[in-house]
């Protein structure tokens, strides 16, 4: 007769040699995706915008009414977006993408990586306000 070994046979203190790679059950969900970073420069006089289109894998779902409730009264009618993609996705807080032909604004950034995953808070912006 065998034992049963679960989570009440290990006790509290005891180290996990590895962080759960969740990439797989996420990678069911992805699909191609790009993204077109908004940068300014000054050529000549004039400002042009500048950005190389990032091809990536991933899934985007709205906000949840209670992340919602947590942005203050003025923004809750924005347009908020949770992202999760592969690790091939590289932008940082306060960038600003095209995404769909929409401005987008890069509001959060956590770094899951060794879940296999990178999550993104994102923001429809206002057209033409610059990164």
């Amino acid at each position: 007769m065998s034992l049963i070994n679960n989570a009440a046979n290990r006790p509290l203190n005891e180290q996990f040699t590895e962080t759960p790679d969740v990439s797989g059950a996420l990678q069911q969900n992805y699909q191609p995706m790009v993204f077109e970073p908004v940068g300014k420069i000054v050529q000549g006089f004039q400002v042009a915008e500048t950005g190389n289109p990032q091809n990536f894998r991933g899934v985007v779902q709205p906000f949840s009414e209670r992340a919602l409730l947590l942005k203050p009264e003025g923004q809750r009618s924005w347009t908020w977006l949770l992202l999760h993609s592969d690790t091939a996705l590289v932008v940082n807080t306060d960038d600003v993408v095209i995404w769909r032909g929409k401005q987008t604004r890069v509001m959060s950034r956590k770094d899951y990586s060794l879940y296999g995953f990178i999550e993104y808070n994102l923001v429809q912006d206002w057209t033409e306000s610059g990164p």
